[in-house]
Parts: structure tokens; sequence; C-alpha cells
């Protein structure tokens, strides 16, 4: 039998490999979207309001520059999503019940297993780049005060005090076959979200390189939505 006739179990894999479900895919392939406009807090002056929390503070933040950082030019073009281009890492929580074996463990009994609670919510940790109109410093940075200011208590969503954001999408894609448009996997869809810490920055003269933030966000829940397999799933 032939090395690569179509019996052989290399064939197989191969095509397993062109197959859209059984088809390897790439921790590259991905983005993140925020619905930002939900988010009243944002929207608002964020300098007269920063200056009216801080007591004294000279917050000087230009309305043409937080403007500019929350279009939605940044995330989509002509309705083609790009995701939000200041994020470069996503960190999604795992899942873990409490569980264990209860009971006598002497005299050759062993008791079965059993489970308890599912733990918390972990955060959803983005990492974001620095960039010269920093996102980071002018918008990340006031919206995590204002989260600390404002709670995140339930309150109307027309209130300019409502810091949460609706939702924010992390879709991940895969390739579909050659001159084929990139399919949408998977999409985790985190609701209510609010960034809760953001690291200091350190500056030195050693040797250059690009500056990251490492963005805690909570939410009250998730889902994860199939995304286009249905479609793709018997693609030849």
């Amino acid at each position: 039998m032939s090395t690569f006739s179509n019996k052989s179990p290399y064939s197989y894999y191969l095509e397993l490999l062109g197959s859209w479900p059984t088809g390897i895919s790439l921790a590259s392939q991905w983005l993140i979207y925020f619905d930002f406009s939900s988010v009243n807090s944002l929207m608002g002056n964020l300098e007269d309001t920063l200056r009216d929390r801080e007591y004294g503070s000279t917050w000087s933040l230009d309305k043409s520059v937080t403007k500019y950082l929350l279009d939605g030019r940044l995330q989509y073009a002509t309705n083609n999503m790009t995701g939000c281009v200041f994020s470069r890492q996503v960190q999604l929580p795992s899942e873990t019940i409490s569980g264990g074996n209860e009971g006598l463990d002497y005299g050759g009994f062993m008791a079965p297993a059993t489970v308890g609670n599912r733990e918390k919510y972990q955060s959803l940790s983005v990492t974001m780049m620095e960039t010269n109109a920093s996102f980071l410093d002018l918008i990340i940075r006031p919206w995590v005060i204002s989260v600390g200011y404002n709670g995140l208590i339930a309150r109307s969503k027309n209130s300019e005090k409502y810091v949460k954001c609706n939702f924010a999408d992390v879709v991940m894609f895969a390739k579909t076959g050659s001159y084929r448009k990139m399919g949408i996997r998977k999409i985790y869809r985190f609701f209510n979200l609010a960034p809760i810490s953001l690291p200091g920055e350190t500056y030195s003269y050693a040797e250059e390189g690009m500056k990251y933030g490492d963005v805690k966000f909570v939410y009250d829940r998730y889902s994860i939505l199939d995304g286009q397999t249905g479609t793709f799933i018997n693609l030849p």
C-alpha cells in the first residue's frame, strides 16, 4: 500500500486537518469588541467628572482626544469589525468545581468522589498596548476611577453614573479553505463588565520595547456562542 494512498492513516489525518470541525485552531486569530457607547460615564466630560470627584485635582483630558479614542472607527470600519485596535492579548476565565473524596479513607475503603460549589467567576484579563494618545491613561484609568466612585450597583442605564459596558465579545476565527474568507469559530460574550484594575507603568533607559498594560474586568455573566460551524462543517 502506498504511504499516501487514500486508505493510509496519513491521508486520513490530512483530511481531518483540512476539515472545518477538526482543523487546528490558531491562537492569533481573534479580536475583542467593546460596546463603549453603553458606558455613560465615558461618554460625558471625563475631565469635569474627575475634577468633581478628585477635589483639587488638575486632570486635563482633551475632549477631542477622548472622543477619538472611543470612536467606533478604532473597533470597526465600514461595518467590517476589526476589533479593539489597542488589545494585544486576552486571558479568558476558566471553570472549576470543587470536588474530592469524602468519608472513611482507611480499612481499604475509599468513598466515591463528590462535588461542591462552582468557583466564582475569574476576571477577564485584557492586555492593551500603550500609544501616543494613551488609551490606557485617558480612557481606562478614568473608567477604573469612575467604577470606584460610582460602584457597580443597579441603576438606570440612562444614568450619567452608569459605568458598565453592556457587553464585550471575544471573537475567534479560523481558516475555511483556499481563497475563502475567515469564518467565526466561537464567540465569548461577557455581559455588564467594568474594569477594576490597571497596573502602573515603568519607564527606563534600558533596552527599548513596546509598553503594555494588563487590565482586569469583572462582569455579571458570560456565554459562549457557536460561530459559523453549522455553515462550514460540511465544507468540501
